[in-house]
C-alpha cells in the first residue's frame, strides 16, 4: 500500500531532507514513510531507484544511502518553503537564490541549493525535471561545469 501523503505535497530542504527524511538514510526508512514503490529500477551507475507518483528516490550503490530525489512535472511541493512551479518562473527563482548557477551536461545546477534542473532553460517539456542532491555529489563534475546565464544575468 502506498502512503498518500507524498502524492499531495513534497517538502524539500536543500542538502537536508525530503518530507523530513534525511539524505543518507537507507531504503527501509524511505519505504517506511512513502510506502511500497510503484516500481524499482537501477540506473547506469547501479543506484537503486524507487519510483512513486511524480517522484524518484535514488539510493547509491553499494552503500544504499539516499543520494538524490527527482521530481517530475505535476509533483506538488516546496523547496526551502517556496512552491515548486513547473514553468520558467522556477528557474527565475533559482537564479535569484543562486547567483552562480552552472551548466553541466545539459542541466542547470545550483551548487548553493543542491538543485539541478532540466527542460526549463531550453523549453524541452519531455526533459523537464527537478533533481535535488546531497552535498558533494556534483564535485566529480566540477571540471565539466561552466557559468550559466539566465535572461542576461549571471547566476
Amino acid at each position: 500500500m502506498i502512503v498518500t501523503t507524498h502524492l499531495h505535497m513534497t517538502h524539500i530542504i536543500s542538502y537536508e531532507s525530503i518530507n523530513k527524511i534525511a539524505f543518507g538514510v537507507q531504503e527501509s526508512c524511505v519505504i517506511a514513510v512513502f510506502g511500497t514503490p510503484e516500481r524499482r529500477t537501477h540506473n547506469r551507475a547501479g543506484d537503486q531507484e524507487l519510483h512513486y507518483p511524480g517522484i524518484i528516490l535514488r539510493h547509491e550503490a553499494p552503500s544504499g544511502a539516499l543520494r538524490e530525489v527527482t521530481l517530475l512535472p505535476g509533483c506538488n511541493g516546496t523547496i526551502n518553503g517556496i512552491a515548486i512551479l513547473w514553468t520558467t518562473e522556477f528557474l527565475d527563482w533559482l537564479a535569484v537564490e543562486d547567483t552562480e548557477l552552472q551548466e553541466c551536461v545539459g542541466f542547470v545546477v545550483s551548487l548553493k541549493l543542491g538543485i539541478m534542473v532540466s527542460g526549463f532553460h531550453d523549453d524541452d517539456e519531455s526533459q523537464k525535471a527537478i533533481h535535488v542532491f546531497r552535498k558533494g555529489d556534483m564535485d566529480v563534475l566540477a571540471d565539466k561545469m561552466r557559468s550559466f546565464f539566465w535572461k542576461g544575468t549571471k547566476l
